[in-house]
């Protein structure tokens, strides 16, 4: 997720007012809202999510997530009406083991840089401060020690962290620490960078407590116990036939750590539930709910490949609009005292939408259902003119849908909790999650019968743009491995 400017659609829903300008039309007496007597409640949102996050880290194509897609396969399957396939994608698996650090003696080590490099090396441990770049000059055969960027969220910290390790790998630096200012409880198992790329050296995180043990200067074993194997993963496409055979694609993804990522699947699943529950007459199109891979191996980013393909059969009818769930629910926490503590209040969370009738439905959905602290945003990216969209992202894998011109919503936040799982259950609030999957039915609901042109609004003119040879978005996904020079 990338940083949010607050800029909102205000607008009020006439959705129901507009006559359905596909095949067939749903009947009026159809409910214009999800009924919340039926829906799953907030405590079988919870149990939900504790299965999920009972798999353990979901690390992409690892047996924890295949055993995770198999479970959420079988629930789509036993849905009315619903058929489920899979798209496969070959990757080389990461499949996460403790980190080992010597300096001294033992220090406790909070969990392996994701994607970092197997093995043990040692050098001479080295402090560079934030800024100071990793060179052949003062890293070659040492172990860096780097202060976790000082930053709003730790989300934030993604590139930073990412261009740490490839440029060590290039130095032929020993290996690098990283070295939280919380405490080594709350930081076990932090998973980030989640490029899936390869690292060249190994890496570790530490806690602050473990963190003032370690004085440059003595000679350091960094070491890193994971496997890299070819394995096949897969992304789970489950489709819900309507009265039309244009599609509203839902998307989140499976591979993850925690309660908070990813906790889209279980919206998904809920909201494929109660769609599955309506008679045929009250789904005006076909709902397609993509479960895809990759979002911690990013080479094989499932929703990219999804996004790519429904961009090349957009032009054709057959695609209304994609709509993301990701890290529902969640509380926020910020720094105080060395450590981070909760607020109290919930994390504020974007609702990205790329036209009016997007934004005007997020709005209306929101207040329907009293989901507060939430900012209806066309981008989190600063505009270029010219540039089709003007805005690229939308914080999180809804970047990939609007990047590529088809209209989109999405709904995201990024806690700190977002990845550090050792917050467990207390980093979601459970109610507060099922009023915002309430919300998402409800746009979705709203929506269902709109014209799709309405719908699409400005992209229809960004995609003649863009046939006509405007600049678009990079749709380019970070590499496997990590350079070597």
């Amino acid at each position: 997720m990338q940083p949010a400017r607050c800029v909102a659609f205000i607008g009020v829903v006439t959705v129901l007012a507009l006559q359905l300008t596909t095949p067939a039309t749903a009947s009026t007496d159809c409910s214009p809202t999800v009924d919340d007597r039926t829906f799953a409640s907030a405590a079988r949102l919870r149990a939900l999510n504790a299965t999920v996050a009972g798999f353990g880290v979901r690390a992409t194509g690892s047996p924890d997530h295949d055993r995770l897609i198999s479970w959420l396969e079988r629930r789509a399957e036993r849905l009315p009406g619903v058929s489920v396939r899979s798209e496969p994608f070959a990757i080389t698996r990461w499949q996460p083991g403790p980190g080992l650090l010597l300096s001294g003696g033992s220090v406790p080590v909070a969990g392996a840089i994701p994607y970092s490099a197997p093995g043990l090396r040692s050098g001479e441990l080295v402090r560079l401060p934030a800024g100071t770049p990793i060179t052949a000059a003062n890293a070659r055969g040492k172990v860096v020690l780097r202060d976790f960027p000082a930053l709003d969220r730790g989300y934030l910290a993604e590139p930073l962290l990412n261009a740490d390790m490839v440029d060590a790998g290039r130095a032929g630096a020993a290996g690098v620490v990283v070295a939280f200012p919380f405490p080594h409880e709350q930081v076990k198992g932090y998973w980030d960078p989640h490029l899936g790329t390869h690292y060249r050296v190994p890496g570790v995180f530490v806690g602050s407590d473990a963190a003032a043990k370690l004085v440059p200067g003595p000679r350091t074993t960094i070491g890193v116990l994971a496997a890299r194997v070819p394995a096949v993963t897969r992304s789970l496409i489950a489709t819900l036939p309507g009265l039309s055979s244009e599609r509203i694609v839902l998307d989140t993804n499976t591979d993850g750590v925690g309660w908070v990522q990813e906790n889209g699947t279980v919206a998904l699943l809920a909201l494929a539930e109660h769609f599955a529950r309506l008679p045929p007459r009250c789904r005006p199109r076909t709902i397609e709910f993509v479960f895809a891979t990759g979002h911690l191996h990013r080479p094989a980013e499932g929703s990219e490949f999804r996004a790519r393909a429904l961009d090349a059969e957009y032009d054709s009818g057959t695609i209304a609009f994609a709509f993301v769930l990701e890290h529902l629910g969640t509380r926020e926490f910020l720094p105080s005292d060395g450590s981070l503590h909760p607020t109290g209040l919930a994390e504020p969370s974007g609702w990205f939408a790329g036209s009016p009738a997007l934004a005007e439905s997020a709005s209306a959905a929101l207040a329907g259902r009293s989901v507060d602290r939430t900012f209806v945003l066309p981008g989190s990216d600063l505009p270029v003119p010219g540039r089709m969209p003007p805005q690229c992202s939308f914080g999180g894998i809804g970047t990939h849908f609007h990047s590529h011109l088809v209209p989109t919503m999405a709904m995201i936040s990024g806690p700190w909790t977002l990845w550090a799982p050792s917050f467990g259950a207390a980093a979601v609030d459970h109610d507060r999650m099922r009023r915002q999957v309430l919300a998402a039915g409800d746009a979705i609901t709203a929506l269902a019968p709109l014209p799709r042109d309405r719908i699409a609004g400005p992209y229809l003119d960004m995609r003649r743009a863009r046939a006509a040879g405007a600049p678009t978005c990079s749709h380019e996904l970070p590499p496997e491995w990590a350079p070597r020079n």
